[in-house]
């Protein structure tokens, strides 16, 4: 049995039961985070394998974790100054990759011009009597290298640099608002829900250390992130990626670790 419009079984399309299943992980033992009562989430190994693996025992209610982790979405993930800081950044590490790629590109330039030459003196020995059986293993050599080098230098095409909307942070959190504002109309929920899950790598929850309350760590899926913020969508049905899809995963790429998640607790 397969649902409309997917060529998946609808075994295997398992939603999330709650809005960040599988998204939460203890910071203190690195375990999973899963319903511990009705209403409250904690670390499922401190209570499956006890203490002497994890003493985390700090619950959050479901109603709570949802609110702060969407207020956080919306007020903090994306916020103007760290984004102004990411931006110059990401610049900065550009800049640094263009430079290694022409020095790249430059050196492979300099050998396919010596290499042109150097067949080039082959082709006027020739001409001038020398026999070519004598020098023909060498023009077939450099010949070769010619092609080779060619190749490299066409794909050492150093890509334009992307170009980052200083309104971006404004556009972010006007589409959070309305994705969060369809959580409660039926017709976009799913779709809502998993757009809001797809903007996160992980929630970690570190227990407080005056006990009973749980700090929780959220960090961003920098380019799911940079995707709504840009605007850029996938066409659904098409497995290639667009241009700007390319783009912002290269961005999050060049970013890596040094765009920090936000922090925030209870």
């Amino acid at each position: 049995m397969k649902t409309k419009n997917t060529t998946t079984a609808i075994w295997d399309r398992r939603r999330p039961r709650t809005l960040f299943s599988g998204l939460m992980t203890c910071g203190k033992c690195g375990g999973g985070i899963s319903k511990v009562s009705q209403t409250s989430f904690g670390c499922s190994t401190a209570r499956n394998q006890g203490k002497a693996v994890c003493d985390n025992m700090a619950t959050i209610a479901q109603a709570e974790l949802e609110r702060l982790v969407l207020d956080a979405l919306q007020n903090n993930l994306m916020d103007q100054d760290a984004l102004t800081i990411f931006c110059q950044e990401y610049a900065k590490e550009r800049n640094r990759l263009q430079a290694d790629a022409s020095f790249n590109r430059n050196a492979l330039e300099k050998e396919l011009a010596k290499t042109k030459k150097d067949h080039a003196k082959l082709v006027d020995a020739i001409i001038a009597g020398i026999p070519a059986e004598q020098v023909k293993d060498r023009m077939l050599a450099l010949d070769a290298r010619r092609i080779e080098l060619e190749g490299k230098v066409a794909r050492e095409v150093t890509p334009s640099p992307i170009r980052i909307h200083p309104r971006m942070a404004d556009s972010y959190r006007d589409k959070i608002t309305i994705l969060i504002a369809q959580l409660q109309n039926p017709d976009g929920m799913l779709e809502a829900k998993e757009a809001l899950r797809g903007l996160i790598d992980r929630i970690v929850f570190q227990p407080s250390p005056t006990g009973g309350k749980l700090g929780i760590h959220l960090e961003g899926a920098l380019a799911a992130l940079l995707t709504l913020s840009s605007g850029a969508k996938r066409q659904k049905g098409l497995s290639g990626k667009t241009q700007a899809f390319e783009d912002i995963e290269e961005l999050a790429l060049v970013a890596g670790v040094g765009f920090e998640p936000t922090t925030f607790r209870l």
